[in-house]
């Protein structure tokens, strides 16, 4: 099996790569003993790799560090295109390194016995969230007010369409006896 990050093959023996999904959910029992789960979504899949470097092809090891710490402009991790077939798989398509590279000596072994994590970034998940139409929310205001005018007095004689042509001379009059009216 291989593993390509940007056409550049990730160097080593034994190559694994698992595939993991984290499917979260809550607990809606309360102090009960329901079984009952609100799904919170999909998080992000991510690839586990496990592989041997021998201690005689150090620079492989180099090479993976340097792929590590690859940030792109304003100090991100770079993001990586990927091809394997458990990547594939698992719908995986770019994938930036997390939760460290780690590298031990092997007990018997001349060699280095190296782990890492590669968890995927802008998924069609996430893609679609992205697209989905945020909930609307509808503005409130007492009846007879529109929304702009909702609780400062507004001027009745202005074009409100809740006011008929009769109310706003009404309106006229009243500012006019009662001394209100500005000249």
């Amino acid at each position: 099996m291989t593993l390509l990050l940007d056409g550049q093959k990730v160097q080593g023996k034994n190559l694994k790569v698992t595939g993991n999904l984290r499917i979260e959910s809550g607990d809606m029992s309360g102090q009960t003993s329901n079984t009952d789960k609100a799904h919170k979504g999909f998080k992000p899949k991510t690839l586990a790799v496990s592989l041997m470097i021998p201690f005689a092809d150090r620079v492989q090891l180099t090479d993976l560090m340097r792929l590590a710490e690859a940030t792109a402009s304003g100090g991100e991790l770079h993001l990586y295109r990927v091809v394997n077939d458990t990547a594939e798989a698992f719908g995986v398509r770019q994938v930036e390194f997390s939760e460290g590279v780690s590298a031990r000596e092997a007990d018997n072994l001349k060699a280095w016995l190296v782990q890492f994590t590669l968890s995927e970034r802008e998924s069609n998940p996430e893609k679609v969230e992205g697209r989905r139409a945020g909930n609307k929310v509808d503005a409130q205001g007492a009846p007879g007010s529109s929304v702009g005018d909702a609780g400062t007095g507004g001027d009745p004689t202005s074009d409100n369409p809740a006011l008929s042509g009769f109310e706003k001379v009404l309106g006229r009059v009243d500012k006019w006896l009662g001394g209100s009216e500005q000249k």
